[in-house]
């Protein structure tokens, strides 16, 4: 695994609010997926659909919606990459909750883990597998502080649209070389030299 690749996984492990674990291991964790890119109002997942894969959006926007009971679909959150989404049904077995759509002015580029290989790093004694559970750990503490605003936003009489608080994302910034080194790493191309990052 190139030191490159490394640091660039611990820019997307720092963005989602990952602490105190070797870039190294996350870099094995995002290299256990493939990158793909999806246009705007591709649906990653809908909701009822089986829990197949966890997602990590690297660059890009997803809306998070679910129908109410007259079946119009209400917003729930907006993601700005890096984020991790639909893990929760992976790990409990669940079916998806909600639906999940690229939305903004661009592509989303994501990494998809089979659900089968997330539980099985989730699992694993090593530094990876504890990686994987700071992973999520960071993640349900994100999304946990964000269901708290927007549940204190609708209670204070905002809409739907107003009160869905969009992750910050990004707090560190990936710019296009380190997309294009993840992008390499995850389809298996080799790199060049100059690839290698100080």
């Amino acid at each position: 695994m190139s030191q490159g690749f490394a640091k660039v996984a611990q820019k997307l492990g720092d963005a989602i609010g990952v602490v105190a674990v070797n870039p190294l291991h996350l870099a094995n964790l995002f290299s256990a997926g493939t990158l793909e890119e999806h246009p705007v109002g591709f649906q990653l997942c809908n909701v009822g659909q089986p829990s197949e894969a966890v997602y990590l959006l690297v660059s890009g926007t997803v809306e998070v919606s679910k129908p109410d009971k007259g079946g119009t679909m209400r917003p729930l959150a907006v993601l700005n990459g890096p984020a991790m989404l639909g893990h929760m049904g992976v790990i409990d077995g669940s079916v998806r909750s909600a639906t999940c759509v690229v939305t903004g002015d661009r592509e989303a580029k994501v990494i998809h883990i089979k659900a089968e290989r997330f539980k099985r790093l989730l699992r694993r004694p090593d530094a990876t597998g504890s990686a994987s559970r700071h992973l999520v750990l960071a993640s349900l503490i994100r999304q946990l502080g964000n269901t708290n605003r927007t549940v204190s936003a609708l209670i204070d009489g905002q809409s739907d649209e107003t009160a869905v608080t969009p992750s910050t994302g990004q707090r560190e910034g990936l710019d296009s070389r380190d997309l294009a080194l993840l992008e390499a790493v995850l389809r298996g191309w080799s790199l060049p030299p100059d690839a290698e990052r100080d």
